[in-house]
């Protein structure tokens, strides 16, 4: 009898280049923007348990060398009322043609800027979503992601749409590193959510990243509650004069799993607004690390921005790691404040519940659902957070089991 031993994937020029060739259609550009994110990939180091950001992580037995790019393949779902309504649903290759300059933005996450850069060299198709001028779409668009290694999403929405889209990532495989690229042109509005809800074996990586245009308005969801472990990027650019950010996130961790985000509000013109609430309720012996920036540059005078982090301890294992930021180059700032909180479920709310006959379990599980829904509510549509509250609540529930 003989055993196999399989053969580690080592990405190399030749490797990237033979990809592109495989779609003789795309553009020479994007070439260039693979090969430039792929020299990124090898100066940036393994990320280690002494690395900034990652300290405190518990890296033995999780593997982070890279896997063989494979075809993402993503459903984009829209209602028949807003098939009509000019909405551009394509593949990312079919988009490049057309014009995506995204794919050829090569900056890199700050946590995970060796896995970001490995997935802008490597991707294989993925979702493109276009947003014409003026729509305002009634439903929400939904993609779910069915197969890929590196997906890759770029949405667009022109000025004065209106559109709110779910996406899901529930990708089994050992290690997935995910781009998505947004725009939100000049008074446009857009409610994203980012569903995160992998196999609990699966190494998950995200780096998204969101530029807003003048009186244009973007509100982000980030929901995590699977995968061993889970890291994402999220930074949001404020170009426009007027434009307005609401960043919320919400983690429920259990076990051993752990979670990390990076998070940045950053203000490029006057009068522009970043208000941040991000929460993790941790079970067990599960860990969650949060780092935050608020960047206020000398071209943004009068910027108002806030930034939360609350987490929530659910037993004596779990632990949360927070550290917000302030970058301002600017005297005249309208507001910038930040605040975080680590610890237990408060005494009095226990008490007051117990006092009128609930028993501790269903206490905890009150207080827990009660947590998760400010940020719920936050997020103004109920639409997109109902199947959110749908993938938690059994696990809110076992809580009354403790």
């Amino acid at each position: 009898m003989t055993t196999q031993t399989l053969t580690p994937f080592t990405p190399d020029r030749a490797r990237i280049e033979a990809l592109s060739q495989q779609h003789s259609s795309e553009p020479r550009a994007v070439l260039e923007a693979r090969l430039a994110a792929f020299e990124k990939f090898e100066r940036f180091p393994v990320p280690g348990e002494r690395s900034q950001g990652w300290r405190r992580t518990r890296l033995d037995g999780i593997d982070l060398s890279p896997v063989e790019p494979e075809r993402s393949v993503c459903e984009i779902r829209l209602s028949a009322a807003d098939a009509d309504r000019g909405i551009v649903v394509q593949t990312l290759e079919a988009a490049a043609l057309t014009g995506a300059p995204a794919l050829a933005n090569i900056d890199t996450g700050h946590s995970i800027e060796h896995f970001s850069a490995l997935a802008q060299a490597l991707w294989i198709s993925g979702g493109a979503i276009r947003i014409p001028a003026g729509a305002h779409v009634a439903e929400p668009i939904v993609v779910d992601w069915k197969a890929g290694t590196y997906p890759r999403l770029d949405i667009y929405v022109g000025k004065g749409a209106r559109v709110a889209i779910l996406e899901n990532h529930a990708l089994s495989g050992r290690l997935t590193a995910g781009i998505v690229d947004i725009h939100v042109d000049d008074d446009a509005s857009l409610t994203y959510v980012h569903a995160q809800n992998a196999p609990r074996d699966a190494v998950v990586f995200s780096h998204q990243r969101a530029r807003i245009g003048r009186n244009a308005k973007l509100i982000t969801l980030n929901f995590a509650m699977g995968g061993k472990l889970s890291r994402a990027d999220v930074e949001v650019r404020l170009e426009g004069r007027g434009a307005e950010s609401d960043m919320l996130g919400l983690i429920f961790g259990e076990d051993d799993q752990q979670f990390g985000f990076q998070t940045l509000q950053g203000h490029h013109a006057p009068d522009t607004r970043s208000d941040l609430l991000y929460k993790s309720a941790l079970d067990d012996r599960s860990h969650s690390s949060y780092t935050g920036v608020i960047s206020i540059g000398h071209d943004a005078p009068r910027s108002e921005a806030y930034q939360a982090n609350r987490n929530l301890l659910l037993s004596d294992g779990a632990r949360a790691d927070t550290e917000p930021k302030l970058e301002i180059l600017i005297d005249d700032v309208a507001r910038c404040t930040h605040g975080a909180t680590v610890g237990p479920i408060d005494e009095e709310q226990m008490f007051y519940l117990e006092s009128r006959g609930i028993e501790p379990g269903a206490a905890t599980k009150i207080i827990a659902e009660g947590f998760f829904q400010d940020v719920f509510a936050k997020a103004g549509d109920d639409r997109l957070v109902a199947p959110l509250r749908d993938l938690v609540a059994p696990h809110i529930g076992r809580l009354g089991a403790h």
